[in-house]
């Protein structure tokens, strides 16, 4: 079943309610679709989102009268229902005529979307008026319908309408822009494009009919049944209601209204046999009805027969079935053990022959062994002869090799000795400019490290003289702090004497005071004697005590400076101490300085190699003059013999190394300028080599000299090209024409070549101003025009052979 997706209308309708190009979009508001079909999508289309949804279910057209309401309809029920006869309303014959101008070539089509799958199939009608005249004359009014199925090549959005037609971009409100542009296709070109559109693409099921009964048939084949529309049509016969279409009076209107629906019109002879046929029937009703129930007792007995028969059959069955497959079960028993001892005899055959086959391959083995030792043999005897053969080939070509190197070595041999004459004046001169150069910073270097060196005596000496003051200040220090540490001792004795005296001295008045009231009280003293008053006793007892106390209390004063003084003294020894000990870790730092110097000194005078590369002479080794040892003031004594000679082998003691540092910083600064000197030279002949071997890469002859080189690299700089003769020898001409050009120009080969000729005037006077300087004449000239030719007719000569 099909449901409404899409309608377009396409240049139709009548002057008041025309259509130009519109759609009418019901698609994707509907549930969605419960079994999708796969469908390929078009290009540039974009990717369906979720599963496809069916057409709105139901839809509103909300028109002024006169708006265009029926217009729509009939032109839809024109599509599936062909003929004027079946035109919405009936009145006229020729409605349809009148929605089509004299230049139109109208087009309705229809799209509809199955509700199971969602494949959907456009169905459509185009009209237009033959020979672009609108007639009376119904025969003059051209209609065709046809059908396809969407897809790739064609949809209802690029139908060919108009001679250029693009993808109609789809809104939100549903109607597309018009893709039709261009002049609108007659009958024939749309008919023409859909075709060929239908031999593309297969896929598309294209079909084009004309007459009415085969369209009726087509639609039926799609699923579309036009008798839906005939009823649909009939109830929008009076634009009124649904209801009107099954509103009936009577009996006989509801019989006309069954037989209008069930029965075509145009056959009237089958009614009549249908109706003939049943009055038949009921007429026959009460013996058909006896015949009936019989037939049906009948039958209800005969089945219970039937049943058991046909079980009692099945038995039969099942029990010849079963003896029958036993039978053949023991047939088969039979027949498979008869094959199977057959088939044992025949293993215990074929054991035996594999026995006998077993021992001949074994027999064939050893004997193809030994056939195959013998070809090893004589394979490995010819590859040896072959190889001594090769051998003493090869050794015949590197002999001719070495040969031709040793040659090659000679000449270059003789370049590089002619180049290294001028390379040993211009080093030489460098050489000693440089030494003159270098002479005052020399001189400046050495004065300097003398004047370090007796910077650092004097310091040690200054060092050891504030050692020595700081040791006798500490001695003096410590021995004032012993002194005060005993006066302290002796003033807190005495302060301790005394305050025992106090003690003693209160006790005795406390007890002289006790005594002297006990006499006075027993009437042994008269206390009306004058020198017998107690309180001048106590009195001179207080003045005695106040006497002692004065004395504590100075005696106190007298240890607390001497605890000050031995404070003091304290902290005066304890930085003596620690400038003593700064100043014994200061000398073990000097003192393990001077040690690691001397085990680098001794480790670098154990190296025979210092020697070498010093170039130090024997005897002059012997004969040096030492530096004498420096005072304090930091100037040298005179220099003393260097003792007893050395040994002539053995390393260089630190001893030595001090005493001949001045001589062997000499012999050092001449081994430096010595090797400076070998990499200069040695990098000049490793860039003459890299430029030889860069000319014997390029095409194996002999590189330009320097001269030749310096010419080409000025004119060069001068616009004039050019380039050494080797190189053109080498580029320019044919090997084989080698030994002919250096017989006939040997100045040039060995010179410089101007490859424009038109510049041999400009080059001399270039290299007239250059002062270049050469060691030799160099020969300047233009490349041979006549060779140039002669290469270039053989060239021609050969690319015509090469066409031929």
């Amino acid at each position: 079943m099909y449901e409404l997706s899409r309608v377009r209308l396409y240049s139709i309708g009548p002057a008041g309610a025309r259509y130009a190009d519109t759609v009418l979009d019901l698609r994707g508001v509907g549930a969605p679709v419960p079994r999708p079909a796969p469908a390929q999508a078009d290009f540039f289309e974009d990717e369906p989102v979720g599963p496809p949804r069916r057409p709105a279910p139901a839809g509103v057209l909300f028109l002024e009268n006169g708006g265009g309401k029926s217009v729509l309809l009939k032109l839809i029920f024109s599509v599936m229902l062909p003929g004027h006869r079946n035109t919405l309303g009936g009145a006229s014959s020729g409605v349809l005529r009148k929605f089509l101008l004299a230049d139109d070539c109208g087009h309705v089509a229809l799209e509809w979307q199955h509700v199971l799958t969602g494949e959907s199939v456009v169905v459509g009608k185009v009209s237009e008026w033959r020979g672009r005249q609108v007639s009376n004359d119904p025969r003059k009014f051209a209609e065709a319908w046809y059908s396809f199925r969407p897809g790739p090549g064609m949809s209802l959005d690029s139908l060919p309408v108009a001679e250029a037609t693009v993808v109609r971009p789809r809104r939100e409100s549903g109607e597309g822009a018009s893709g039709a542009q261009g002049r609108r296709r007659t009958m024939k070109g749309f008919r023409d494009v859909l075709t060929e559109a239908g031999k593309n693409y297969p896929n598309l099921d294209v079909v084009w009919e004309e007459i009415h009964e085969r369209w009726n048939e087509h639609l039926g084949e799609l699923g579309l049944d036009p008798e839906l529309f005939r009823y649909q049509r009939e109830m929008n016969a009076d634009e009124g209601e649904a209801a009107g279409l099954f509103a009936v009076k009577n009996d006989s209107d509801f019989t006309d209204l069954l037989l209008r629906a069930v029965t075509d019109t145009r056959d009237t002879d089958g009614l009549a046999d249908l109706v003939h046929g049943f009055a038949h029937k009921l007429g026959r009703r009460a013996e058909l009805t006896a015949e009936r129930d019989f037939t049906a007792g009948s039958l209800d007995l005969l089945a219970r027969i039937a049943d058991a028969a046909e079980q009692r059959e099945r038995a039969r069955e099942v029990h010849t079935g079963a003896e029958r497959r036993t039978r053949g079960l023991a047939r088969r028993l039979h027949a498979r053990g008869t094959e199977e001892h057959g088939r044992a005899a025949e293993l215990a055959e074929q054991v035996a022959t594999a026995a006998h086959r077993v021992t001949d391959a074994a027999d064939t083995r050893d004997r193809r062994a030994l056939v195959s030792a013998e070809l090893a043999y004589r394979h490995a005897s010819l590859a040896l002869t072959a190889a001594e053969k090769g051998a003493a080939a090869q050794r015949r070509e590197l002999n001719d090799a070495r040969t031709l190197h040793s040659a090659w070595q000679a000449a270059e041999i003789a370049l590089r000795h002619r180049a290294a004459a001028d390379r040993s004046t211009r080093v030489a001169a460098a050489i000693r400019e440089a030494e003159r150069d270098a002479a005052p910073a020399l001189a400046a270097r050495a004065t300097a490290a003398a004047d370090l060196v007796r910077a650092l005596h004097t310091a040690a000496e200054a060092g050891e003289r504030i050692a020595g003051e700081e040791e006798e200040r500490s001695a003096a220090l410590q021995e004032a702090a012993e002194s005060a540490h005993r006066d302290a001792t002796a003033a807190a004795t005495h302060a301790q004497r005394a305050r025992s005296e106090t003690g003693h001295l209160k006790q005795r008045l406390a007890e002289v005071a006790q005594e002297t009231t006990e006499a006075v009280a027993a009437g042994w003293l008269d206390d009306t004697a004058p020198d017998a008053d107690p309180a001048r006793a106590a009195l001179a007892a207080s003045d005695a005590e106040k006497s002692a106390v004065a004395i504590w209390d100075t005696a106190r004063e007298a240890a607390r400076e001497a605890t000050d003084r031995a404070r003091d003294a304290t902290a005066r020894h304890s930085a003596a101490e620690l400038a003593a000990a700064r100043a014994e870790d200061a000398a073990q730092a000097a003192e393990g300085a001077h040690d690691a110097e001397r085990r680098a000194a001794e480790s670098i005078g154990a190296e025979q190699r210092l020697a070498d590369l010093l170039g130090l002479p024997e005897d002059r080794a012997r004969t040096i003059g030492l530096p004498g040892p420096r005072t304090a003031t930091g100037q040298e004594r005179e220099a003393v013999p260097a003792g007893p000679a050395r040994p002539a082998a053995g390393p260089l003691t630190a001893e030595e190394l001090d005493r001949n540092a001045d001589a062997l910083h000499e012999l050092l600064d001449e081994g430096v300028a010595a090797a400076e000197r070998q990499l200069f030279d040695l990098r000049t002949a490793a860039a003459d080599d890299s430029r030889i071997l860069g000319a014997l890469g390029d095409g194996g002859l002999l590189p330009p000299g320097p001269d030749v080189v310096a010419a080409v690299e000025y004119l060069g700089e001068h616009g004039v090209p050019a380039l050494p003769g080797w190189r053109y020898l080498a580029q320019s001409v044919d090997p084989a024409d080698h030994n002919r050009v250096l017989a006939a120009r040997p100045e040039l080969v060995d010179g410089v070549i101007i490859t424009d000729p038109d510049t041999h005037a400009r080059a001399r006077e270039v290299l007239g101003r250059a002062a270049l300087l050469p060691r030799s004449a160099v020969a300047v000239g233009t490349a041979a025009d006549e060779e140039r030719q002669a290469l270039r007719a053989r060239a021609m000569r050969r690319d015509d052979e090469i066409r031929a």
